[in-house]
Formats: C-alpha cells, sequence, structure tokens
C-alpha cells in the first residue's frame, strides 16, 4: 500500500537565497528572508506569479476492505450498473474506482461531475491497469515504477484556496503482453490509449501535436531497434518507466485535462548525453514561432539548469511534461531534483540563482516567503543539509518549472515525506500544526480533515 509519507507533497512559492551554511536552517531561514530585498534590487530579475497549493498524494490498498456507500452515490449507481467480462478489469474496478469515488465526494464534486468522471474511470481507466495482484497482494508481469510499491495508479488531491481542491491521476497503461515476449517494454499501450480516446472525441480540447512532437525527440520510437541492454536490461532508475512515459489527467471542474510524462534519461542515455541536454535541443527544435513564444522565458531557465544548478546542486532531470492541449495553451514542465535540503539549495533553485524576483516588488509578500521557508523546514528542517550517496533518488527534494507561451517561469517545489518522517501519522501531525498557524487556515484545514476523512472512510 503507498501511504500518505511516501508520496510528494508540493507547494507553489520561492524566494531569492544566499548564505552560508555554518549556522542552522531555522536561522538560515531568516537570514534568507532578510537577503530578498537586497538580492531583488541587484539582479536583472525576471517576474514570476505567485500562487499557492498544497498537493497530497493518498494511495489505495492493494487488496483494501471495502465498505458500503448510499445507494443513492453516484458511485453506487454507476456501481450497479458496472460488470467486467475480466477478474482484472472488475478487481481495480472494485478497489481504485471506490476509493477515486470517495475522493471526488471528500473534495467537493458535484453529482453531475462525479457521474462523468466515474464512468470515464470506469470505461476507459480501469481496463488499463493491468493483471490484478495475486492473493498475497503482490504486483504480478508488470512492475510500474510511478509509486514504491508498483501499484499501477497514483491519485493525487490538490489542495486549494477556495475551500476545495482538485483530484488528479496518473498511471501506466499496462498492455495484455506487457513483460511478455511480445511486448517487453510495454511499448504500445499508453500510444494505443490516447489515439483511442483522441478518435473517439471522449477528452474535449485533447490535441495531440506536442505530444507526437515531443515523444519523438525524446523516445525511441517501439520499433525503433536501436536501444540496447543499457535501458532494455539494465536498471535505468527506480521511477522510470521503460516505455517512457506516464499519463494522467487533472479534474477540474470544467473537465479534466491530460497530460503526458515523458522520461528523457532512456534516450539520453543510448545517446550518450545528460537528459537535460536532451529536452533543451527538444525545446529549441519546435517550430519557430512555438519556441518564440516561449524563448524569453526558458531560455534563462535551461541557462540556470546546465549552469549553476548543474554545478552547484548536481541537478538531475527526471522528466518532461506536457498539457495534450493546444500548444498555444499547453503547458511544458522540466523537473529536477538533488541530493539537498538546505534553504539555500530551495531560495537558488526557486529564483534561478536570483534571477526571478520573489519580492514585495514583484508581487510577492515577505509572509509568502515565510511560509514557503516554514513548509520546507516542517519537513526538511532536521535532515543533514546534504542527503548520503545512498539515499534513492525518490528521497531528493526536487522542483518543477513551468514554461508557457506569454508566461514567465513559475516554480514549484515537490518533497517526498517518506525519507524524512517516521509513519503517516507524523505526516499529518506535522501538517495539521503547520497549516493551523497559516492565515488561510479555516480553508485548509477542512480540506485536510475531509482528506482524512476519505482515508478513514476507505480504510
Amino acid at each position: 500500500m503507498l501511504t500518505a509519507q511516501q508520496q510528494p507533497l508540493h507547494t507553489h512559492l520561492g524566494t531569492v537565497a544566499k548564505c552560508e551554511r555554518s549556522i542552522s536552517k531555522r536561522q538560515a531561514s531568516r537570514e534568507i528572508l532578510r537577503e530578498v530585498a537586497r538580492q531583488a534590487m541587484h539582479n536583472n530579475v525576471l517576474e514570476s506569479p505567485l500562487s499557492t497549493k498544497i498537493h497530497h498524494n493518498p494511495q489505495p490498498s492493494i487488496a483494501p476492505r471495502a465498505k458500503p456507500l448510499d445507494r443513492s452515490t453516484p458511485w453506487s449507481s454507476i456501481n450497479a450498473l458496472m460488470r467486467f467480462n475480466s477478474k482484472d478489469h472488475q478487481f481495480w474496478w472494485n478497489t481504485t474506482g471506490r476509493f477515486f469515488a470517495t475522493l471526488l465526494e471528500q473534495a467537493g464534486y458535484s453529482a453531475t461531475e462525479q457521474y462523468r468522471e466515474l464512468f470515464f474511470y470506469a470505461m476507459h481507466v480501469a481496463p488499463e491497469l493491468g493483471p490484478a495482484p495475486d492473493s498475497q497482494g503482490n504486483v504480478q508481469r508488470w512492475r510500474s515504477p510511478g509509486t514504491p510499491d508498483s501499484t499501477p495508479i497514483d491519485f493525487s488531491w490538490e489542495w486549494g484556496l477556495d475551500g476545495n481542491g482538485v483530484v488528479r491521476y496518473s498511471f501506466e497503461p499496462i498492455g495484455p503482453n506487457a513483460g511478455t515476449p511480445l511486448d517487453p517494454l510495454n511499448s504500445h499501450a499508453t500510444e494505443d490509449w490516447i489515439n483511442r480516446l483522441d478518435r473517439q472525441g471522449l477528452v474535449q480540447g485533447l490535441d495531440l501535436e506536442w505530444y507526437k512532437y515531443f515523444t519523438k525527440t525524446l523516445l525511441f520510437a517501439p520499433e525503433d531497434d536501436s536501444r540496447t541492454s543499457k535501458t532494455t536490461e539494465d536498471f535505468i532508475e527506480e521511477t522510470t518507466p521503460r516505455a517512457g512515459t506516464v499519463v494522467a489527467l487533472d479534474l477540474e471542474k470544467r473537465g479534466p485535462v491530460m497530460k503526458i510524462y515523458i522520461y528523457p534519461g532512456l534516450k539520453a542515455a543510448e545517446m550518450g548525453i545528460d537528459a537535460l541536454e536532451l529536452v533543451a535541443r527538444s525545446i529549441r527544435g519546435l517550430p519557430p514561432a512555438q519556441y518564440a513564444s516561449l524563448r524569453d522565458n526558458v531560455e534563462p531557465l535551461l541557462e540556470y539548469l546546465q549552469g549553476r544548478g548543474a554545478q552547484k546542486w548536481g541537478f538531475e532531470t527526471g522528466i518532461l511534461s506536457i498539457d495534450l492541449l493546444d500548444p498555444a495553451e499547453a503547458r511544458i514542465k522540466i523537473y529536477v531534483r538533488a541530493p539537498h535540503t538546505s534553504v539555500e539549495y530551495l531560495m537558488d533553485a526557486l529564483t534561478l540563482g536570483g534571477k526571478l524576483d520573489l519580492s514585495e516588488a514583484g508581487g510577492y509578500s515577505k509572509k509568502a516567503l515565510a511560509d514557503l521557508v516554514d513548509f520546507w523546514n516542517m519537513l526538511l528542517g532536521d535532515s543533514p543539509d546534504e542527503l548520503p550517496p545512498d539515499h534513492p533518488g525518490r528521497a531528493r527534494p526536487g522542483f518543477y518549472y513551468t514554461v508557457k507561451a506569454g508566461r514567465p517561469v513559475s516554480p514549484k517545489v515537490y518533497v517526498s515525506p517518506f525519507w524524512f518522517v517516521k509513519s503517516d501519522k507524523e505526516v499529518m501531525q506535522r501538517m495539521r500544526n503547520y497549516l493551523s498557524t497559516r492565515e488561510d487556515e479555516p480553508d485548509m484545514l477542512g480540506q485536510m480533515a475531509r482528506y482524512e476523512g476519505a482515508l478513514e472512510s476507505y480504510l
């Protein structure tokens, strides 16, 4: 079972930082905040919008104890109609579908929205999750690396400031022959699934232009025979699917937004270059008009990541994600991480070495900056400034940078509590203590209570 502490917590915000690490993290926090105004005045800065959200990723047990729901709910209505011929499909619907329904209800989705999302999930997601686990709860034949225990789907709940949230999920479609000699790398399932949705017009606004471009430039084609044992047999990285992609849906109230996560390290390893270099080449190779709309913001980002970020922090680039929307509306996200936990690391990464203006002049309040540092210290304040080499990649605090035509770069933080906190209970206690001291306490604690209620009602 994936537990709360195994899943990343995310927050948006940032500030400038340069300080010596001879002082504690909490002392450094105060020094950093005093440094913000001075740094902003002396740097050629880019503006970045302020947004504050927290994501938490609850997971269903792989063999849960089902509890009856009110028969008048969207779940009970749809469940009464759903009978799959495949025991595997039925298993995933019975288990993950029920949990998904609970999340939708607790996150404040209307009955109409719940019907829409549950029906789509039953017809187009549950059947893609592969074989049911064995009697001991062990995954069979194909292990999806997106979750530590290989559960094939990852649910998350984005807590917003309006008292409600956005439920999201990501998964790797698993083909019927995945992990067998007929399809050893699960090479076809994701593309088949996306193309089927496109042909049937099942997702409003779905646009595959960037999907086709970035998968072509960042991945080997399924029929390409140039992949070697380096990426087909040997261990690459514990979070990398061998086919190189994971799909995701953000369940906005107006309808789902589809995304795809692409893992460039597979092709980069075969080419003998680092993943960020491959990502940079791909972005710069976009059609001229599209690249021009991104250039002024993406080039300072790439310059930082390939320069100071790589040299000072040892950034590794694991993922590039895109919205499957018209390129004029789609976002590109570049995910990086490093084995550091200091406040200096946090601030340097979020400001691109001081180029993003996170001072009050740039629209950021001192309170917002203090909230960010408190959030970081809540989870990482007691950890060493540099993690030991034997810590896995999942333990490394990271960042993702969102780039969109006509918009400034937006940096965000993600941290997996599993490596820094002893238990789920402690994760929740720390979050509760943190949120109880924030200005938006009623909204945030209310959502947290509903999240805990969702887990309790399911487990």
